[in-house]
């Protein structure tokens, strides 16, 4: 009797010298149960879920996702508990009923077939070791660290840390990741039999792969159901609804808006982070989309399918709707169209007149040429510009200039302003796809003859949108508005007075076309390529910044078109759409034409270059002096180097020389014009 009271004196001494051990030890060895990264679950702005960008560790790829306890639904908790460790709550950090059951059986088989593992001892070798071969040294560890956690974290602590650490096949840890991965569905809305079948996984997640080996899955899955049902976890009522319900494992990533996706992983400000809140509204975007297939499916015989779509919230400037195209599944169709280089044509033409209406003091009122000119190329050839209706109106004002958008006047205003102004103006815009020195853009600038991000395009809009401030376009939906002045607004209200009226736009789109807008008031610049292979219109109104581009993936021209249609057709739906009508807007025509006279030689052009043909007579090579004026005069004479020249036509000679046409009035000369030709 003694020398058992002994004996329980020294294991008494020993248990309570190894609790101090491991109060002690534990007070220094912290263990972390968060070793795996999280994905990021990107959300639009209504918190919508998007897409889950799956986090990267030096082993693997992994999708995974935080859940506190409470979320954790109730049938989970029991059935793990009742298939992992059924005294989980009860047990002194580790089972000693389930260590004497494994040394029973390893010994019988001569080698080492089972261990003894709890939840606790799991949440360990999951921590530490996971994807590591067992040995005893680690099993020696996993037990000593199972003591460790059980006093510092709490039993709920360790259940939830062992849900989020156990592997479910296919890249995903944690019972969250696996019912979005699997299913598409959040954990609350698993069925009891869907909850069953994401827990026979972790077992041997190879084995029970639904996707691969769905007889061992089905095996498994009846044999776990019924010892639920042995163990009363669930009636039979339940058992037998559960084995007849079918389950749609799904076997695809879920990608609501994969465009999307993918230009936010072009961001580097995402990353380590759980959440990510867009300022894209997924509904919107579907409504507008939807929109556009219309369109496309009305107007297919037209060979039209295919388009681009940017809608920014012009109140916080956010990126509300971003749509690359069609067909994003089409692997042509896999290129943002939003973020990738195109000419953009005229829609450069505002920030031209913008800056001469600053630099220049012009104003709508003034009155510009609109000639047949001709331009010395920085190679030295000619260039000889031609509107897009190829028809000169001679005298135009400066506010119909640009609504018409007339080419010559537009080279002209380049021309005065320099082209490295307009190339610093537009790089302070941050349109940066404009990399190379101003000789290399030249005068073509402001037309189409390079190419920009067309994303940038939009954002550079945001200057008219904004009475002058330059906002930058936010996708994050905690991002502040950031803007900058550029600017005054006196400039940008005339253009925006230009580009808004109603009147204006009826030279090329006529009363209740697709670009009238009686009862809204919208801005509106758009751009059509000659060849009809694509235009956009880019627009904002009191709410939205639109920006729609039309074309074909294979560059096929459209057919049967006219000005207003195609993208516009798309353009205006989406307008009518979210811009309600104003019954208070009634617009006038407010800019009043100024007197000037003109005088102009339009043959031969100025700086033109002309090569004689020696195999054809030179009565066959002549020129025909032809002018244009609307001054009052009484009689002309021509010059040629300074000699009067009566005749004409004049034929070609090697050499350079200068023409000059006088007007004279009352036998006084009252304009002079001169033209330089080269003969070679």
């Amino acid at each position: 009797m003694k020398k058992t009271l002994k004996i329980l004196k020294y294991f008494l001494l020993v248990f309570f010298l190894l609790i101090i051990f491991f109060l002690v030890f534990s007070f220094f060895y912290k263990i972390s149960l968060e070793k795996i990264p999280y994905s990021s679950v990107i959300y639009d702005r209504n918190h919508i879920e998007i897409w889950e960008i799956v986090a990267e560790k030096k082993w693997k790829k992994i999708r995974h996702r935080k859940i506190i306890f409470e979320e954790i639904p109730d049938f989970t908790k029991k059935a793990i508990i009742l298939l992992e460790d059924k005294n989980f709550y009860s047990n002194i950090w580790i089972d000693f009923f389930w260590i004497l059951r494994a040394m029973k059986n390893n010994f019988e088989a001569w080698k080492t077939i089972q261990w003894a593992s709890t939840i606790s001892s799991g949440l360990i070798r999951n921590i530490y070791w996971i994807n590591k071969k067992r040995t005893k040294k680690n099993k020696a560890k996993e037990f000593f660290l199972a003591i460790i956690l059980n006093i510092q974290f709490s039993k709920n602590e360790i259940l939830t840390a062992y849900l989020n650490n156990i592997y479910f096949w296919n890249l995903n840890y944690w019972i969250l990741s696996a019912s979005q991965n699997y299913f598409w569905k959040e954990l609350k809305n698993l069925t009891k039999a869907e909850q069953i079948a994401l827990l026979i996984i972790p077992k041997n997640p190879t084995k029970y792969n639904p996707l691969k080996y769905e007889k061992n899955f089905e095996k498994r899955f009846k044999k776990i159901t019924k010892y639920f049902l042995e163990k009363k976890l669930i009636s039979k009522k339940e058992y037998f609804d559960i084995l007849q319900e079918k389950l749609f494992f799904i076997n695809s990533e879920k990608k609501s808006l994969p465009y999307v996706i993918d230009f936010i992983n072009s961001k580097k400000n995402y990353k380590n982070k759980q959440k990510i809140n867009l300022t894209i509204d997924y509904n919107l975007t579907l409504e507008i989309d939807e929109i556009a297939k219309k369109v496309v499916a009305e107007k297919s015989f037209k060979n039209f399918w295919d388009y681009g779509i940017l809608l920014v919230d012009k109140k916080t400037s956010e990126l509300l709707v971003m749509i690359w195209g069609y067909n994003y599944s089409w692997k042509a169709g896999q290129v943002n169209s939003t973020l990738a280089l195109r000419q953009p044509g005229s829609t450069i033409k505002p920030f031209t007149y913008l800056l001469a209406m600053k630099d220049l003091w012009y104003s709508s009122n003034s009155i510009l040429l609109d000639l047949p000119t001709q331009f010395e190329t920085k190679d030295g050839n000619t260039y000889n510009p031609k509107n897009y209706s190829l028809k000169y109106s001679w005298k135009i004002s400066l506010a119909k200039s640009l609504s018409q958008s007339i080419n010559v006047v537009s080279i002209k205003l380049v021309q005065e302003i320099w082209v490295s102004r307009l190339l610093e103006f537009l790089k302070e815009l941050k349109i940066n796809s404009l990399t190379k020195n101003p000789d290399y853009y030249w005068l073509a600038l402001t037309l189409w003859d390079w190419e920009i991000n067309l994303f940038e395009l939009v954002r550079a809009y945001s200057i008219f949108a904004y009475d002058g401030n330059f906002c930058e376009i936010n996708i994050f939906l905690d991002s502040k508005i950031n803007c900058k002045k550029i600017i005054e607004k006196k400039y940008t209200y005339e253009i925006n007075s230009i580009l808004t009226n109603r009147f204006f736009k009826l030279w090329g789109f006529p009363i209740n076309s697709t670009l009238d807008f009686e009862k809204r008031e919208v801005f509106v610049k758009t751009w059509t390529s000659r060849n009809f292979r694509d235009n956009w219109a880019i627009w904002f109104g009191e709410n939205y910044i639109l920006w729609v581009w039309a074309w074909n993936k294979d560059w096929s021209p459209m057919k049967w078109v006219s000005w207003a249609s195609w993208a516009w057709e798309i353009f205006s739906k989406i307008i009518k759409f979210l811009e309600p009508e104003n019954e208070k807007i009634k617009q006038k025509i407010i800019f009043k034409n100024k007197k000037i006279n003109f005088f102009k030689i339009i043959s031969p052009l100025n700086k033109s270059i002309y090569e004689i043909d020696n195999f054809i007579s030179p009565k066959n090579q002549q020129i025909k002096i032809k002018f244009e004026t609307d001054i009052n005069y009484d009689f002309k004479k021509n010059f040629i180097n300074n000699k009067e020249y009566n005749k004409n036509f004049w034929t070609l000679k090697k050499g350079n020389f200068l023409f000059e046409i006088v007007l004279y009035k009352n036998n006084k000369e009252i304009k002079r014009e001169k033209s330089f030709v080269k003969v070679r």
